[in-house]
């Protein structure tokens, strides 16, 4: 019998900034369940920079985030090509997120999860290589559509120093 294929996620910054802050949630769970093996996580160095740029909304340093994104997403992929970001900047309205769309492609990901409404999560319909999805709507599809259970998520899933 086979294995199920282990989906291959591109998270977006604002996905892992919100999976570090908040202690609950589901991109939290998600962030666990790279840990877990559940899922693959990929993301590119732009996304890590951009993560690590923000480190202070989330009240912890600079040097933390990069040991907790490091452990997490030990590989990070290279910008993408910059045709490719040319292609995906006819699509969205804000040209800077083209790269995003562009790494989920390179990366052959399965899933973009995204917190940006107004840009990403937008345009969900008019992108066909992968699935733009929330993090909540994720764990419903990683779930096989089960409604997923009322819990509290544990405090430790990456391990973070309180």
């Amino acid at each position: 019998m086979r294995r199920p294929r282990v989906p291959t996620v591109f998270f977006n910054a604002s996905v892992i900034l919100s999976g570090l802050h908040s202690p609950n949630g589901a991109s939290r769970w998600l962030l666990h369940s790279i840990e877990k093996k559940e899922i693959i996580g990929s993301i590119s160095e732009i996304i890590a920079d951009e993560v690590y740029r923000h480190s202070e909304k989330i009240d912890k340093s600079k040097e933390e985030v990069e040991r907790l994104v490091q452990a997490l997403f030990p590989h990070l992929f290279p910008p993408p090509s910059a045709s490719l970001v040319r292609e995906y900047s006819d699509v969205v309205s804000d040209a800077g997120d083209a790269h995003v769309l562009a790494s989920a492609k390179e990366t052959k990901a399965t899933y973009l999860v995204t917190l940006d409404q107004k840009y990403l999560l937008a345009i969900r319909n008019q992108i066909k290589n992968f699935i733009i999805t929330t993090p909540g709507e994720l764990l419903t599809l990683l779930s096989q559509k089960k409604p997923l259970p009322v819990r509290r998520y544990p405090d430790n899933l990456i391990r973070l120093k309180r």
